[in-house]
């Protein structure tokens, strides 16, 4: 008898002492909102001054996202993460390229391009976000042009796209001309969110709310100054980067218990993170199935699925740009069939019915939460196999049956 009560006192100890060494972990799964319905938005970044083409691609995207709607009449939305200039490379050849010059989304050049995203917002198909004034923090770009002759030709190219560049300078919000990377000064940092973003007021007619960092590389004094012009959403891949390496990788900080960021989570000046981790990008092989997965398994573990893909999948090679726009009419096929209960909304009104937990959408019955949040608990390896190890995977399974017997598996039905 003696032994059995050692044993249990024992368990007891491990269990208790699992839950204190993962308590943060546990705490912030458990604060990330859960969601009552599937929700798809397809966020597509590197929009922005570009030939005509451009423009004629992304009304066919339009065209596409205007046939379908949700059961609540919504249609799909496209996010475009906007980039407002590029190099002005007429002007910088005429100077000889030694000093940087930008031409803005509002020049005389590009009407169709403003033309095309002010229709689809009106429509509600497409939504805005900011990506940055450039995909590039310029005077790194110039530091290395002098030392690199490809850079210097991709400058004085009238046709250059970011996407051409090394990728440690597509990075705006660090020093990457040499590696590793550097801080960019505070000053030079508020400076310059003040002017994208009154750029980005000047060109739409409203301010930017959501902010998809370059490369997913930020910092503190970055996040500082978009929340002090407005912005109240983040949109990160689960992980903030700060840096570049020697070998340009981008190095993670950590935010949340592991290094990890979650839906709802707040930032500095009161900004809430979102996290886009799932992919739809046809030119590299992630198709509408892939996509339609994603949804499954975000929508098992009530999290809204935001599905990442840029602009190079719809004007690459006429015959990629043509799948890539079949496969998208494929995405939203598929997700009206499996999940009829889909909702399509934009980052920005879903971050705001997570902040006010919206019924119609968040999930505030404490036994469905409590199901959703032990199915999250596998994301966190070392305490799943810890608590396989120390038996507290036991009461865990025996709580998690017994609230899908009362109130099914999921907050809602996959």
């Amino acid at each position: 008898m003696q032994l059995l009560v050692a044993i249990v006192l024992l368990w007891l100890m491990a269990g208790a002492a699992l839950i204190w060494r993962y308590r943060r972990d546990l705490l912030s799964l458990w604060r990330e909102p859960v969601l009552r319905r599937p929700v798809l938005v397809i966020e597509s970044d590197d929009w922005g001054p570009g030939p005509k083409a451009d423009a004629q691609q992304l009304h066919r995207i339009a065209k596409v996202l205007s046939r379908y709607k949700d059961s609540d009449g919504h249609p799909p939305v496209m996010t475009l993460g906007v980039v407002l200039a590029v190099p002005d490379a007429e002007l910088m050849r005429q100077e000889g390229g030694q000093r940087y010059h930008r031409v803005l989304l509002s020049h005389p050049r590009y009407p169709a391009m403003r033309d095309v995203i002010q229709r689809g917002v009106a429509s509600g198909v497409f939504a805005l976000q900011l990506h940055g004034m450039e995909h590039f923090w310029p005077p790194a770009l110039m530091a290395a042009a002098r030392l690199d002759p490809g850079i210097r030709h991709w400058l004085a190219s009238d046709d250059s796209r970011t996407e051409g560049l090394p990728s440690h300078l597509q990075s705006r919000w660090m020093d990457a001309a040499s590696l590793p990377s550097r801080l960019i000064p505070e000053n030079q940092i508020k400076a310059a969110v003040t002017e994208e973003v009154e750029a980005f007021v000047a060109i739409f007619g409203c301010p930017p709310r959501v902010v998809v960092p370059p490369t997913f590389a930020w910092n503190p004094m970055v996040e500082k100054a978009w929340a002090g012009a407005g912005v109240r959403v983040i949109v990160t891949p689960g992980q903030r980067y700060e840096a570049r390496d020697h070998d340009g990788v981008l190095i993670t900080t950590g935010i949340a218990s592991g290094g990890r960021i979650l839906n709802g989570q707040a930032g500095a000046g009161g900004v809430m993170y979102v996290v886009r981790d799932d992919y739809f990008e046809p030119a590299l092989g992630h198709m509408a199935e892939k996509g339609l997965a994603a949804v499954e398994i975000k929508t098992r573990l009530g999290r809204p699925t935001l599905l990442e893909t840029h602009r190079f999948n719809f004007v690459a090679d006429p015959d990629v740009a043509d799948a890539a726009i079949n496969e998208l009419d494929g995405l939203l096929v598929g997700a009206l069939q499996r999940f009829p209960e889909v909702v399509f909304t934009s980052t920005e009104q879903l971050a705001h019915r997570m902040s006010i937990a919206d019924a119609s959408l968040v999930e505030v019955n404490a036994m469905r939460r409590i199901a959703v949040w032990l199915l999250r608990l596998r994301e966190v390896p070392r305490l799943w196999k810890l608590a396989w190890l120390t038996g507290v995977i036991v009461p865990a399974s025996l709580l998690f049956f017994t609230v899908r017997l009362f109130c099914g598996a999921t907050p809602h039905r996959a």
